[in-house]
């Protein structure tokens, strides 16, 4: 089949594809409707959709353009090359795109939530009462869709209200069970309050789907993390106890005094793993262990904590340590604090790397 007739079917199919997010297998068959029908903006704004799903963002900017020029007034074309604008961080054209859009529609639900989305991909800037009118418009407009709650949730916790960002995630959830996003921030925030277990079910259940390391998996690796930071409490209190026990009995301290406190330094340690267990069983602890491999920040955490409990261990089990059991401390608390804080900046760094 050829001709116009030709170019509907594949635009027809290549849209029922898209819907699926079969983003690859759409754009070949895009590519010939419009070898077949270059002026078609309905087209052009599927190309930009697909472009937009692979990720392919300067490709979007240019099939929305082709789209708006084929089309000026059609709004959806203009929301298309807001979407590719913020998928570049061009925030200033984004945002004037978004603008055209709603001027052209001004009753669509997803232009004020892009609104609201350009004004969130900033995280440097200050979230205002425009940002939060545009969501919650959105969603008055588009109630039935989860993103438009899971935007004003975004907004909410920017604003720092958390409890009603909670309220919109799960709303989010209760219209799509499978919103990443939603589900994503909901276990951060139960993370923040404390419910380990249900934070390390949400991040598993968005880890599984992620494409390489995603925030699901990022997050499970900052849990570890924050259980390796209270565990630091515990090597540095054992190192503390095992330095002036050393100190006070001038390094002759009795094998049944080391004894003992090796045996309380190994018992807190049971204690705090019986904890963890508590927190996560180990159903859910397995995933989050086998992100944490390969992980730079996990491995600088755990080698931060071990520092001072080997430190403990030393002093307490080799006598002859307890003349430089000032110098093993130092040595072994800085080595701690340098571990973290090189653990925090690369975590950082792969957050950002995932906005």
């Amino acid at each position: 089949m050829s001709g116009d007739g030709g170019s509907t079917v594949r635009l027809s199919r290549a849209t029922a594809l898209l819907d699926m997010n079969r983003f690859a297998q759409a754009r070949p068959l895009l590519a010939q409707a419009l070898a077949e029908d270059a002026g078609s903006s309905a087209a052009w704004c599927a190309m930009a959709r697909c472009c937009h799903g692979l990720e392919d963002y300067p490709g979007a900017l240019h099939a929305a353009d082709q789209a708006i020029a084929a089309a000026p007034g059609e709004a959806v074309a203009w929301r298309l090359r807001a979407l590719a604008l913020l998928g570049s961080k061009r925030l200033t054209e984004a945002s004037a795109a978004a603008r055209e859009s709603l001027r052209l529609e001004p009753e669509f639900w997803f232009g004020h939530v892009l609104t609201a989305m350009i004004a969130l991909a900033d995280p440097r800037s200050q979230i205002g009462e425009a940002a939060y009118q545009a969501a919650t418009r959105g969603r008055q407009l588009g109630p039935e869709n989860a993103v438009a709650h899971f935007i004003v949730g975004c907004v909410a916790e920017r604003l720092k209200h958390p409890e009603e960002a909670e309220a919109c995630y799960r709303e989010a959830l209760g219209r799509d069970p499978e919103h990443r996003g939603s589900r994503n921030n909901l276990s951060r925030l139960l993370m923040k309050q404390g419910d380990h277990f249900a934070a390390a079910q949400g991040f598993a259940a968005v880890a599984a789907a992620d494409r390489g390391v995603g925030l699901g998996t990022f997050n499970l690796r900052v849990m570890a993390v924050r259980l390796l930071a209270r565990a630091r409490w515990i090597s540095l209190v054992g190192l503390l106890v095992a330095d002036m026990t050393v100190l006070g009995t001038a390094g002759d301290a009795s094998w049944p005094t080391r004894g003992v406190l090796l045996a309380l330094l190994v018992l807190c340690w049971a204690l705090w793993a019986v904890w963890v267990l508590r927190q996560i069983p180990p159903l859910l602890l397995r995933p989050m262990l086998r992100t944490a491999r390969g992980s730079g920040y996990v491995g600088l955490s755990l080698l931060g904590v071990s520092a001072c409990t080997l430190a403990a261990v030393a002093l307490l089990a080799v006598p002859p340590l307890g003349r430089w059991a000032d110098l093993v401390v130092i040595v072994s608390a800085t080595a701690q604090f340098s571990a973290f804080t090189a653990a925090r900046r690369v975590a950082r760094s792969e957050r950002a790397d995932l906005n």
